[in-house]
């Protein structure tokens, strides 16, 4: 207990192993940061993850030591003696697992070894991925209300941690905007709504094009949707059933969101199944655009209806409709934008750096250190 009131003033050095059985991430940028701003408070970071990839090298390049490994197999973890081995050469104070392989391989080793394991939820996963987890983090409340329902046997902590946000990387530039409406074909004046993300069932895109559908035609509003998936062909057939081939625009993946973001205006997220925290719904907010999304999930972490954005309930087509126009207006849009923006910007590295500490710390007293 008197060591971990020194931690840090006496520069001591909190070891931990972050487990995440990937090769590649969406959220890599933020979550790299986040390990460098850990540094900032006598953090010793060690990643294990899979060989190949972009991950590996983007660690090498933030000068993060790492490991990597390929399970022999993810549904039996005490066959995987490779991680076993990785731990032991890191010998961590801490395992931190992202993800649910990891949490069930990362889990029943670190439970074998005594060493405290923290396991971060960023969806709604099955219990027994993380039946050895002693510590349990949710990325939204919405998680973090499904982890405690599980009622894991080993777990004395569970918390609420939000995923962070770069949103200074995501700050409107207007010369891109400008260009990048210019070359779309938008007009000056026109409000564009984009709907952006993966083409699957649960996104409920075919309520974003019924919306569109209900939106008067003389209005001065364009629609995009921009992604891909198994539901492309069948979303490219319903737009024209709906007679809006010509109003809404298809674009495929875009490697770069940045662009998209800045020439928009109003961002719809149409989801019929709760997000467990949408990174893209933070862009979107960070890069100044007007938010729409449902009300379940960890949006409601994140929006406050009719301050920030506005909120509807998944399916109700016509009230997303009349949020789209009622933001087309912009002396209520512009303001509420700005309020969005500024969300966004206080989910940011430092905080959550400083939120995570917190827990580690906590972590320690309840568990205590287990290294040399």
């Amino acid at each position: 207990m008197n060591e971990l009131r020194e931690f840090g003033k006496l520069g001591c050095t909190m070891r931990v192993l972050h487990y995440v059985d990937e090769n590649r991430l969406a959220w890599m940028v933020p979550w790299i940061q986040l390990l460098k701003e850990l540094e900032k408070h006598n953090v010793e970071n060690w990643v294990l993850c899979r060989k190949g990839g972009t991950l590996q090298g983007a660690l090498d390049k933030a000068r993060i030591k790492n490991l990597q490994y390929n399970p022999f197999a993810q549904w039996l973890p005490a066959a995987d003696f490779g991680a076993a081995r990785a731990i032991e050469h890191v010998n961590p104070d801490l395992i931190h697992t992202r993800l649910s392989a990891a949490a069930a391989i990362g889990g029943y080793w670190g439970r074998k070894m005594g060493i405290p394991v923290l396991s971060t939820f960023d969806k709604y996963p099955k219990a027994h991925y993380y039946k050895n987890s002693d510590v349990l983090i949710g990325c939204s409340s919405a998680v973090t209300q499904h982890i405690k329902s599980l009622n894991l046997p080993y777990a004395k902590i569970t918390t609420t941690i939000l995923n962070p946000v770069m949103a200074e990387r995501y700050t409107r530039d207007e010369k891109v905007r400008n260009d990048f409406r210019l070359k779309m074909g938008v007009g000056r004046d026109e409000i564009v709504v984009l709907g952006m993300g993966r083409l699957v069932d649960w996104k409920a895109w075919d309520d974003y094009l019924r919306a569109a559908a209900s939106v008067p035609a003389d209005l001065n509003i364009k629609f995009w949707l921009v992604g891909s998936g198994q539901e492309e062909k069948t979303l490219h057939k319903l737009s024209e059933e709906l007679k809006v081939e010509h109003r809404v625009q298809f674009y495929p993946f875009a490697a770069d969101v940045r662009p998209w973001l800045w020439s928009a205006d109003i961002f719809v997220q149409t989801s019929r199944k709760p997000e467990g925290f949408s990174l893209m719904l933070i862009e979107a907010m960070a890069s100044g655009l007007f938010p729409i999304a449902t009300n379940i999930g960890g949006t409601l972490d994140i929006i406050s209806d009719g301050i920030n954005g506005l909120l509807v309930s998944p399916g109700d087509v016509q009230a997303i409709s009349a949020a789209i126009m009622k933001a087309s207006n912009g002396e209520f849009r512009i303001p509420a934008a700005a309020n969005a923006q500024k969300s966004a910007a206080e989910i940011n590295v430092e905080k959550i750096a400083a939120q995570t500490l917190e827990v580690y710390k906590k972590t320690l007293t309840v568990f205590g250190r287990k290294s040399e």
